[in-house]
Formats: C-alpha cells, sequence, structure tokens
C-alpha cells in the first residue's frame, strides 16, 4: 500500500502536466482604435499588405502552460489601415508590391507593412503579475520612381494585469495595446524620417500650388 501512494502524487503531477500540455488557449485580440492625430499629406499612397499582415496569427506551446494561439491579423490591419488613412490624403489597397501601369500612374509612393515578429510572456514565465506582448514592425516606403524612402523597423509594447481578466482576455488586452503602441510610433516617427520628410513637403508644396 505504502508504493501505492509514494506511486500517486508523481502520477498525479504527471496527468496534470500532460492534460496542460493538451490544452490549447486561444486568444481573439480586439479593442478600440484611437488614431493618433498626425498632419495628413496630400499624397496617393499605395499600401500592400501581405497575407501574413492581414492573417497574423502566433502559435506557441509552453510546457506546464499548454498552447497559446493568438489571432490578431484582423485588428493589426484595421488599426493600420486607419492611420495610414489619417497620415496620407488617398490611401489604395494593392493586391501586389508591384502596383499595375494603370495604378502606379496615380500613386505618389508605396508603403509594405510586416509584421516580423511576435513574442509574449505569462506570469508563470516572467514572475510578475502581468501579460506583456511585443511585435516587430518593419515598414518600407518607396517613392513613384521606386527609390527608398524608408526601411523603417520598430517593436510596439503592451501589457496587461493578470488578475482582472481571465488569461485569454489579459493575453488579448496586452497585445491589443501593443499594435496601438507599434501604430502611434508608426505615425508619430516615420514622418520625421529624412527622405520621408522631404518627401512629404514636396508633395505639400505642389498641392498648395494647385
Amino acid at each position: 500500500m505504502k508504493k501505492v501512494h509514494r506511486i500517486l502524487p508523481g502520477l498525479s503531477i504527471w496527468l496534470g502536466l500532460l492534460f496542460l500540455s493538451g490544452c490549447t488557449t486561444t486568444v481573439e485580440v480586439d479593442g478600440t482604435n484611437p488614431i493618433p492625430k498626425v498632419r495628413q499629406v496630400p499624397a496617393s499612397v499605395g499600401v500592400y499588405y501581405d497575407e501574413n499582415f492581414k492573417d497574423f496569427q502566433h502559435t506557441e506551446s509552453i510546457e506546464a502552460e499548454g498552447t497559446w494561439k493568438i489571432n490578431l491579423g484582423d485588428q493589426n490591419y484595421t488599426f493600420f489601415q486607419n492611420v495610414l488613412s489619417s497620415m496620407f490624403g488617398q490611401v489604395t489597397v494593392l493586391d501586389s508590391p508591384q502596383p499595375t501601369p494603370e495604378q502606379a500612374a496615380n500613386l505618389d509612393a508605396i508603403v509594405v507593412p510586416k509584421i516580423e515578429k511576435y513574442g509574449f510572456l505569462t506570469p508563470g514565465l516572467s514572475g510578475l503579475k502581468y501579460f506583456s506582448a511585443s511585435i516587430h514592425y518593419r515598414v518600407t516606403m518607396t517613392d513613384e520612381q521606386g527609390n527608398e524612402l524608408a526601411d523603417w523597423k520598430n517593436v510596439g509594447y503592451g501589457k496587461s494585469e493578470g488578475g482582472a481578466f481571465s488569461a485569454d482576455t489579459a493575453l488579448g488586452e496586452a497585445t491589443m495595446d501593443a499594435i496601438r503602441d507599434g501604430g502611434a510610433l508608426f505615425a508619430i516617427e516615420f514622418p520625421k524620417l529624412t527622405k520621408v520628410a522631404d518627401w512629404a513637403q514636396r508633395h505639400t508644396e505642389i498641392s498648395d500650388e494647385d
């Protein structure tokens, strides 16, 4: 009987870990998208979002926590589309990073945003009381002649208290904050890049002359 008692605790722990490793927590990212107020450039811009950007999904298995599946593509796409629309007079979504001749004739620049990396930490991993998320963005921009204006990289960060929400909601909130942070950084910092600022000034002057 003593042997049984010695085995059962270990078996219980093993079964618990097995159960957790088989669990999947799906995180649907949702929330409001306040758009930063920026000076709009009176120019027509084409933007190409690849499928990874529009449908971004991160899946990661963590020992003793199971599998996490985070869907952030929809919110990410919506927020960046709104941000770009506030930054430029006209925004056309392209099916390819190379516009058709007809499209190119009416575009002043092409912007291509990408997600290069997503990461997150749970309280169980960090030892802290909150969930955190980070999104590594890269945005390139070329002018109407194909000259590179920018190759911008930055990281959006977000966090949410673990005790205030369920685990999936908390990580969703942290991820939404990271999207907002990344979009705000883009709206504020991107126009300050030297070549982008020169391009914007040129098109503003052309618009004023008209």
